[in-house]
């Protein structure tokens, strides 16, 4: 009686979790649908902006391009369940860009934006800090990995929700919007407030965010970036692209960030500002061969520009897969604890430029500045 009992179990829960599989999979497939056809609309009316109205198509795409998305709720619910550190609300300033113009009526510039940034602190307190900056529509939580495996080694790592983002307050655009400024300076101002860094590691935007910090002055002994952004012009060609925009709507909306912000797009070019550099830390590019959302050509030049850096190359994570492979977080956290790079590889030899398998394959390559394509 019991058996049946167990056999009957076991068969209602094989058939429940397949039904959900195949509920969840139906779900997706609606809201790809969905997200195909509002992403048509929405090239047809840009088209149409482009030739009859550049100016207010101009404006749209500025919205479209600093309203950051939301991370998936669940993932967010499952990062908070599961519990990581102790979370602080730390209060930073900004300049303000919330005109038209950083100027205020006489010219001089407005005074700075007081705002409250979260922080996530894993690890002893005494610790060497670790400045963790996550990706455009992301969160703190996604660090929880790499944030564990430094807090298991001794480090201070600190996580950060940059402005508009997670549970931080609005940013120098004010309330929904951003734009790359805002990541570096935040993370400038995070490390006045906790103290001289060890090391920086960011992801996407947060990478190219981060390495613009230390070019800016923000001193490491290490740097780490994920899957680094490092070219915001070229995005806005691939933004126009995907939304279906030509030059007259694109050079518009960049004039617009200038005259906001008072910076061009191309102060944010990281590989020519990085190539004349020669005191900048050692630094890990990590970058996947199918990362569909940042070409892993953006590292590549990254790391063919830092003086010392280190590329590694892995396939099959994707763009934010990459942040909880084991293989990765290992090796980030054998990096910033300062093992040398053929120690932190385990099988890759340090001088060889050939493939080598980590762990399961996922990192697969690993080459010095100097032989990255």
């Amino acid at each position: 009686m019991t058996t049946s009992s167990e056999k009957s179990t076991t068969v209602r829960t094989n058939v429940d979790g397949r039904k959900s599989a195949e509920r969840r999979s139906a779900e997706q497939r609606t809201a790809g649908r969905k997200a195909d056809g509002r992403l048509a609309w929405v090239r047809r009316v840009f088209i149409v902006l482009e030739h009859t109205a550049p100016g207010p198509g101009a404006r749209w795409a500025w919205k479209l391009w600093t309203t950051p998305r939301h991370p998936a709720a669940k993932a967010v619910e499952r990062s908070r369940a599961a519990g990581m550190g102790e979370v602080r609300a730390v209060r930073i300033s900004l300049p303000d860009w919330t005109g038209r113009t950083p100027a205020g009526p006489d010219g001089a510039p407005k005074k700075p934006l007081g705002t409250r940034i979260a922080v996530e602190l894993l690890g002893p307190a005494d610790g060497p800090l670790v400045y963790l900056l996550h990706g455009w529509g992301g969160w703190r939580g996604q660090f929880a990995p790499i944030g564990r495996a430094l807090a298991a080694r001794g480090y201070r790592a600190v996580l950060i929700d940059t402005p508009n983002h997670g549970d931080s307050g609005p940013g120098a655009l004010g309330g929904k919007q951003s734009l790359l400024p805002d990541f570096s300076l935040t993370l400038q101002a995070v490390a006045r407030e906790f103290g001289p860094a060890h090391a920086v590691v960011g992801h996407s935007l947060g990478g190219g965010c981060a390495a613009l910090a230390v070019l800016d002055g923000l001193e490491v002994r290490r740097a780490v970036f994920v899957a680094p952004a490092v070219d915001p012009v070229a995005f806005t060609k691939v933004l126009a692209g995907m939304l279906g925009f030509g030059e007259r709507i694109r050079t518009r909306m960049t004039r617009n960030a200038l005259r906001r912000t008072g910076h061009a797009l191309e102060e944010f070019v990281l590989p020519e500002r990085t190539a004349a550099r020669t005191d900048l830390p050692e630094a890990l590019i990590v970058h996947d061969r199918g990362d569909s959302m940042v070409h892993i050509a953006n590292g590549r030049k990254l790391a063919a520009a830092w003086r010392d850096a280190h590329l590694v190359e892995t396939s099959g994570l994707g763009h934010s897969r990459i942040l909880r492979d084991d293989a990765v977080v290992e090796r980030v956290a054998s990096f910033i604890s300062g093992e040398p790079v053929a120690v932190a590889a385990s099988a890759v030899s340090a001088t060889s430029a050939a493939s080598a398998n980590v762990r399961g394959s996922a990192i697969e390559a690993s080459t010095s500045a100097s032989t990255a394509p």
